[in-house]
């Protein structure tokens, strides 16, 4: 099979790096990739252009010698959904699979990725880094991105309930059952779920301790709507408390969300955690919460992220993040991005 010839142009060298291993490893024998990401590079490119199948561009850039590529496919890569139905247009935080598909679906040679529920564990071993922001965040997009979603908070304080419309609160009976007989619980549990675009379990009445609540009733009840398979996705926000059937529970997620801020007891707090469970080396994501620019940055030359892939820090904004606020916005996206 003669492979096809894409040139990939961009200049976030992070972005490159999030999608390159995962466009090589769909399109596999199928397509040679060669990605440029200096503008130098690309201006010198263009001028002397050779032959290839395929060219994607950073939206803006003019051809020189637009009859030079008469012959290839040219997309634009935008940082917004322009317009969704134009074939040109491919928006950059596209899943790398609906990117190639838009170019061409005989690319991909790797069958689709193995059916079923996936939970996603959103975990900091710091305070204050924003994980039910984050958490929230996640399940709308993935439910944007036509997920079957269902969020659940398994902290002791559920403030959740501050991001989202509906302040909904479990039931009496579910809430009795979760401390006597979890079984029992579990059988009235689709009554329970609200919905909020994605679907979320509402808030205990009370704080979850004051039902004598262990993370174990958690772990049973995402075990449960795992092995339904309900839903493409289960977001589960997880406190920043060190308990060992957590660990447990994190280690088994498919995805790791893990947060940190980059100051230098967070990074040594993350460090530290990932030090000694050595076994968390699969699908672990690092995301920076509240960055500062001016303020010192202990995350960037961590060793930490030399190991395990980072998806993207998120800037400190003058204001506390809302959920109206990021839904509407690019963050997240990368992470989102390294997930699919």
């Amino acid at each position: 099979m003669i492979k096809k010839s894409i040139v990939f142009a961009a200049f976030d060298e992070e972005y490159v790096a999030t999608i390159e291993f995962k466009l090589a490893k769909l399109t596999e024998e199928r397509a040679s990739i060669e990605f440029i990401t200096d503008a130098g590079c690309l201006e010198a490119f263009l001028e002397r252009p050779k032959k290839i199948d395929v060219l994607i561009l950073p939206y803006g850039i003019m051809l020189p010698h637009p009859e030079a590529f008469s012959k290839t496919s040219i997309y634009y890569l935008t940082e917004e959904e322009m317009d969704a139905e134009n074939p040109a247009y491919i928006y950059k935080y596209y899943s790398v699979k609906r990117m190639l598909e838009k170019i061409d679906s005989g690319l991909i040679t790797e069958a689709e990725s193995e059916k079923g529920t996936k939970v996603v564990g959103v975990f900091s071993a710091s305070g204050g880094t924003g994980k039910t922001i984050t958490a929230l965040t996640l399940a709308h997009k993935l439910m944007k991105k036509g997920k079957r979603v269902i969020y659940i908070s398994t902290v002791p304080y559920q403030d959740f309930t501050y991001y989202i419309d509906d302040a909904s609160v479990l039931g009496t009976a579910f809430c009795y059952q979760c401390s006597i007989n979890i079984k029992n619980a579990l059988k009235i549990i689709q009554d329970e779920i609200k919905n909020e675009g994605f679907d979320f379990l509402p808030s205990f009445k009370n704080l979850p301790v004051s039902y004598q609540m262990k993370f174990s009733v958690y772990s049973q009840i995402v075990d449960y709507l795992r092995d339904k398979n309900i839903y493409d996705y289960i977001v589960v926000e997880l406190s920043s408390e060190l308990e060992a059937d957590k660990l447990v529970f994190l280690k088994n997620c498919d995805w790791k969300v893990l947060l940190t801020t980059q100051d230098k007891i967070a990074v040594g707090k993350l460090e530290a955690l990932l030090s000694n469970m050595l076994d968390f080396d699969r699908n672990i994501l690092i995301l920076c919460n509240r960055y500062k620019y001016n303020q010192p940055d202990f995350l960037s030359g961590a060793q930490l992220l030399q190991k395990y892939e980072f998806s993207e820090f998120i800037e400190e904004y003058n204001a506390p993040l809302d959920l109206e606020m990021t839904k509407n916005s690019q963050l997240f996206d990368r992470t989102i991005l390294c997930m699919e």
